[in-house]
C-alpha cells in the first residue's frame, strides 16, 4: 500500500523538529526535539490496535543524497502513544543512536510521522558533521587489555561565534567513538592540558576567559567513559598555579612526544576488561 504525503491546511497532523546546532563535532550527540500535534478529532495511536503501522521516523540523506537506513530497524522510536484530538506530544531523540552518522559530511534531516496511509513531514534541516582541529591527544593503555588502547583527543572549533574545546574518545581496535563532549569556550593563547592518572581519571584544564579556567574530570576505564563533572576556577592564585602547571606539563608532553611519538599513561590493573 502506497503512503501518501500530507500537509498544509486541513492536515490531520503537524510535525515540528528543532536541532540545537547546525554544525556538530564528529561523535557529538545529535539531539532532535520533535513536537507532534494531532489536529484531528479522533485519537492518534502508536503501538496497539489500528495504530500498529503508525510511528515516527526520520529521513536523513547524506551529501550524495543517499538515504540512511536505521541502525536499529527492529526498534520503534516511540513504542506506544495515545494522542487525543488537539493534543501535542513532545519527544527528544539522539539521532546518532538511531542512524549511522559517524562520518564527517553534510546531511539533510527531516522528521516524519505516519498515520494510517499518510505521511506527515517536518521542515528539513541541513547540518554538517566536522572533525574539528586537533590540539593534542593522549593514549591510554590498560594492563588487562594489552591489545586494546584508548585515544583521548582535544579538538576545537567555532560555535556560537566563539572557539570551543571538545574531548573526543576513540577505542582501537574496533574504532568505537564515545560521545564527544563539549567542554566550553577556549582561549587558545593559553594551551589546554590533558592528563590521565593511573586510576583512569582524565583531567582537562582550559582557559575560558582572561579570568576563568575550566577543569573537567572524566573517568575512563576499559568498560566505559563517565563525565565526573566540571568546575570553574576563579581564584587568582589558583589561576597562576595552573598556568605554571600547564607550562610544565606542555614542556613534558613535548619531550615525550619527540622521544616516543605517543604519550603513554598508566592504568589500573583493577579495570574490568570489555566484553
Amino acid at each position: 500500500m502506497a503512503v501518501l504525503l500530507a500537509g498544509g491546511v486541513g492536515a490531520q497532523m503537524a510535525v515540528d523538529m528543532k536541532l540545537s546546532q547546525s554544525v556538530y563535532m564528529l561523535g557529538e550527540a545529535i539531539r532532535a526535539d520533535v513536537a507532534i500535534v494531532n489536529h484531528a478529532t479522533t485519537p492518534f495511536q502508536i503501538g496497539e490496535g489500528p495504530g500498529r503501522q503508525n510511528g515516527i521516523s526520520f529521513r536523513i540523506t547524506d551529501s550524495r543524497r543517499d538515504v540512511l537506513a536505521s541502525s536499529q530497524p527492529r526498534e520503534a522510536m516511540i513504542a506506544k502513544l495515545l494522542l487525543g484530538g488537539g493534543e501535542t506530544h513532545k519527544a527528544a531523540f539522539e539521532l546518532d543512536e538511531w542512524y549511522p552518522m559517524g562520518k564527517p559530511g553534510s546531511y539533510l534531516v527531516m522528521a516524519q510521522v505516519r498515520r494510517d496511509d499518510r505521511l506527515y513531514e517536518s521542515a528539513s534541516r541541513a547540518i554538517d558533521i566536522v572533525p574539528g582541529l586537533e590540539m593534542m591527544s593522549a593514549i591510554q593503555l590498560f594492563a588487562d587489555r594489552p591489545d586494546f588502547q584508548r585515544k583521548l583527543t582535544l579538538v576545537y572549533f567555532m560555535r556560537r561565534q566563539a572557539e570551543y574545546l571538545f574531548l573526543r574518545i576513540t577505542d582501537t581496535p574496533g574504532d568505537r567513538t564515545w560521545t564527544t563532549l563539549e567542554l566550553g569556550q577556549l582561549l587558545r593563547t593559553t594551551p589546554p592540558t590533558l592528563e590521565v592518572a593511573a586510576d583512569g581519571v582524565a583531567t582537562i584544564m582550559q582557559r575560558a576567559t582572561q579570568d576563568v579556567y575550566l577543569k573537567t574530570r572524566v573517568k575512563s576505564t576499559a568498560t566505559g567513559v563517565e563525565l565526573l563533572g566540571q568546575e570553574q576556577l576563579l581564584d587568582k592564585r589558583a589561576v597562576e598555579s595552573i598556568s605554571s602547571q600547564q607550562a610544565r606539563m606542555l614542556e613534558s608532553s613535548n619531550k615525550k612526544k619527540s622521544s616516543s611519538g605517543w604519550w603513554p599513561f598508566g592504568s589500573s590493573s583493577a579495570e574490568t576488561p570489555a566484553k
